[in-house]
């Protein structure tokens, strides 16, 4: 009897065992982890940046936006993100496997690369991040304007352009 009952225990065991999902899809992220009414929320992210093999198992706003889009199911937000060169393409893909979903990149167009190499240029001279894409912006779609031609006049190595452009001219600001 004591027999028949371990065996029906080791069975029970088996079966049970069997139901349970164990390794990495059960340890899985799903969007409601990463949503940031999530009290985990900082927690899960950084789980995300981990799985995802983010530069320094780190993430940035950029991450946060990539995941909004994967989970609100727009892709296009993500596709502008990686044009203007904010994203890299396998980040985003590899966020996306971290959370079941599926994300292919379309191909940088050339005014996402021109807008997002100049960009880094901007700052790189000593813009402010923000002043940079006003700046950046000017460039690629008003080349003519006031703040367009001073930029390439500093991206050409004009050491008077770079010192007007850093100081940010109230002309270069963008209205979005």
């Amino acid at each position: 009897m004591l027999r028949q009952s371990r065996m029906i225990a080791l069975i029970l065991v088996m079966i049970v065992a069997s139901l349970v999902p164990a390794g990495p899809a059960f340890a899985g992220l799903s969007c409601r982890d990463v949503h940031r009414d999530n009290p985990n929320y900082h927690d899960n992210m950084d789980t995300l940046a981990e799985r995802a093999k983010l530069p320094d198992n780190s993430w940035n706003r950029y991450h946060e936006d990539v995941v909004r889009a994967l989970c609100g199911g727009n892709a296009k937000d993500i596709d502008g993100l990686v044009d203007a060169g904010f994203m890299k393409p396998g980040e985003a893909q590899n966020i996306a496997k971290s959370l079941g979903k599926t994300y292919q990149p379309k191909k940088r167009s050339e005014a996402g690369k021109r807008y997002g190499d100049s960009r880094k240029n901007f700052v790189e001279m000593g813009a402010c991040s923000a002043c940079a894409d006003n700046i950046a912006q000017h460039y690629t779609k008003k080349p003519n304007s006031p703040c367009g031609r001073l930029a390439m006049q500093a991206l050409e190595g004009n050491p008077e352009a770079i010192k007007k452009l850093v100081a940010f001219p109230d002309y270069c600001q963008w209205t979005y």
